[in-house]
């Protein structure tokens, strides 16, 4: 892919555009974007991701300050399959919780959970600006698709619905857990969730209440108390580099 390459997002499925022949009408963002930021024109190219079936190299065949239509031409990448990793998370400061949106995305996470826990100290999220974060990264990064992202739920609530199957590694600050490496190497085959807490960790009750569950393994990060986001950049790039996207399995 062209340095040069616009990739754009859309919430249409663009496959069914493509076989109907249709045309795709860009949003008033990504007007603003292509007219005042690119200064494209009739004819340029761009690539168009939906998150769904693909990457399509697209033909801009009319442009004025109120509408932007492009034709779909051909299909360039089919939509990747995901490596099978979700991540639960307590949001911690804004900045600190889009960089944890953002790297999910670059990473390669399937599927986001954002949970509340006694020493969150973000107990909302603005979901509209996360998802805005995770096409920004996905346009930016190659990606053809985005993680799922939760609803913000609690701790307690999550391990309760929880599918046992699916097993939770606990980033313990502790560091009192197994090396998570070698926990890796024993569940390299099952479904896996990353589970990181926020700045100052779990509380007494919730940490017992992690460790009662025959689901959760406690793991450790290595000898340095790491900070919420670094946790889930290290812990998600073992992962990937063992079990994912990265291993030669």
């Amino acid at each position: 892919m062209s340095k040069n390459t616009i990739r754009l997002y859309c919430d249409t499925n663009l496959r069914e555009l493509f076989e109907a022949r249709d045309e795709y009408a860009l949003t008033r963002e990504q007007l603003h974007y292509l007219i005042d930021v690119m200064r494209c024109k009739v004819g340029d190219s761009l690539h168009l991701l939906d998150g769904k079936t693909g990457e399509y190299e697209c033909k801009i065949i009319f442009i004025s300050r109120k509408e932007v239509r492009v034709r779909i031409c051909n299909l360039l990448k089919i939509l990747n399959s995901q490596a099978d990793l979700w991540l639960l998370f307590a949001p911690i400061k804004k900045a600190k919780t889009e960089l944890i949106i953002e790297k999910c995305v670059e990473l390669g996470v399937k599927k986001i959970l954002p949970v509340i826990t006694d020493f969150t100290n973000l107990p909302k999220i603005n979901k509209h600006r996360l998802k805005s974060i995770m096409i920004s990264s996905a346009q930016q990064c190659g990606s053809t698709w985005l993680p799922e992202l939760g609803t913000l739920q609690g701790l307690k609530e999550v391990l309760q619905s929880w599918d046992s199957k699916r097993q939770i590694l606990f980033c313990d600050e502790k560091l009192e857990g197994t090396q998570i490496n070698m926990v890796l190497q024993s569940l390299q085959s099952k479904p896996m969730a990353i589970l990181v807490g926020p700045e100052g960790g779990f509380s007494k009750k919730e940490f017992d209440l992690l460790m009662s569950q025959e689901f959760v393994r406690r793991v450790s990060l290595g000898p340095q108390i790491l900070r919420a986001e670094t946790a889930v950049i290290a812990s998600v790039s073992i992962w990937q580099s063992m079990c994912g996207y990265w291993s030669d399995k």
